[in-house]
This record gives structure tokens, sequence and C-alpha cells, in this order.
């Protein structure tokens, strides 16, 4: 009798296990590594005059940066929250024109970006996403020449928040992620060119293409 009730335990405990086991394979739908492009536009255009003398500044060419990083993803039903953590290296041309001279200013930034995605997976193998995204930036530096860089500096903030927005869809173990990003806060407070103020918000809107491989499926 007690072998008989001894095998009944077992068999239930190792039923539990195997559905409990299941489940947390269910609900945990992807993890990999992601690389992509991040594309956008500053759109910057301003002008003023300093003693007696008018000048233009202005944002030169669109924002190319390439991220990489890692991600996740979990699975309730059709519910999905995807986590990812990401870097970024940015390199942002802005132009400060005015009859005495001609200068490019080239915005150097590294930064984490750690995005929150909430989505709904309409079939097995898509999903709509939305969700924050914060950045945290890790260095910023402003390269141009000397007689420019003496009499320009930017204020930075340490973190802000952006909004993303996308589909995705899945090819085996790729991932592709197409994700559209707007800012809720500004990555620096302001810029000072030739003792002018100016409000400054370099974080634009973009488009972003991620590839990622899982490791999981």
């Amino acid at each position: 009798m007690r072998l008989k009730q001894l095998t009944y335990i077992t068999l239930l405990v190792v039923g539990l296990a195997c559905s409990t086991s299941q489940a947390q394979a269910q609900i945990i739908n992807g993890f990999g590594i992601a690389t992509g492009i991040n594309y956008g536009e500053s759109v910057i255009k301003e002008t003023f005059t300093s003693n007696g003398v008018d000048y233009n500044y202005a944002s030169d060419e669109a924002d190319v940066a390439i991220t990489w990083g890692i991600f996740g993803r979990f699975k309730v039903t059709k519910f999905i929250f995807q986590p990812q953590l990401m870097a970024s290296n940015y390199n942002t041309k802005m132009r400060l024109s005015s009859p005495e001279f001609d200068s490019i200013l080239t915005l150097k930034q590294n930064r984490f970006d750690i995005p929150l995605l909430f989505g709904y997976a309409p079939t097995k193998h898509t999903r709509l996403l939305l969700g924050p995204v914060y950045t945290r930036m890790l260095e910023n530096k402003v390269q141009t020449d000397k007689f420019l860089f003496e009499e320009s500096k930017f204020l930075f903030r340490g973190g802000t928040w952006a909004l993303q927005m996308g589909f995705g869809f899945d090819m085996g173990r790729l991932a592709i992620d197409c994700k559209y990003e707007t800012s809720l806060g500004r990555i620096a407070d302001g810029v000072v060119l030739r003792g002018q103020d100016f409000d400054f918000d370099h974080r634009n809107n973009t488009v972003q293409v991620v590839l990622g491989y899982d490791f999981i499926k």
C-alpha cells in the first residue's frame, strides 16, 4: 500500500515539474543578440546676431548610427514583453556659418538604450510593439576647430526617455524588428554658441531596423 502511494506521489511530483517547466518554456519566448541601424535627422535651423554679425546654425546631415546588444522576449498567450539593452554610437554634424567663416561641429555620442516594449502577437511569428525607451548617455564629445570650440558648449543631461512603436517578425532563429522612435525628453538642456543660448534636443525622431539571432528557438 505504501509503495502504491509513493508511486502516485512520485508521478504527481514529476507531472507538476514537467508542467511547470513547459509553462516556463512557453513564457520565455526568446533570448539572443541583435544589431541594426538607427536613421534620423536632427531638424535644427537657427539664426542669431553676435557683435553685429549674422550667424546661421543648422543641422548639416542625417544621423546614421549602428546599434547592437541583447534582447529577451516573454509571451503569455498573445501578449508580449520584450526588454532590450542596446549600445549606440552617434555622429551628428552641424554647421555654423557667417559671412566671415563656415565651420562644421561634429557631436559624437556613446549611449545605452533600454527599450521596454509591450506587444501583441496576431500570429505565431509576427508582433506589434509599443513602449518606453530609457537612454543613458555615456560620453559626449564636440569636435570642431579650436576657435569655435572655445566659444561653444552643450549642456547635456545624463538620461532621458523616448517612445518606440513598430512591428516584428521571425524567420526561424532570425528576429527582425522595424520601429519608429520619438522623443519624450531632451538629451541636452541647451547649447551656447558665441555667447548665444539656444534650446537644443539632439534626440530626434528615428527609424530603427534591428536583426536579432534567437538562441532559444
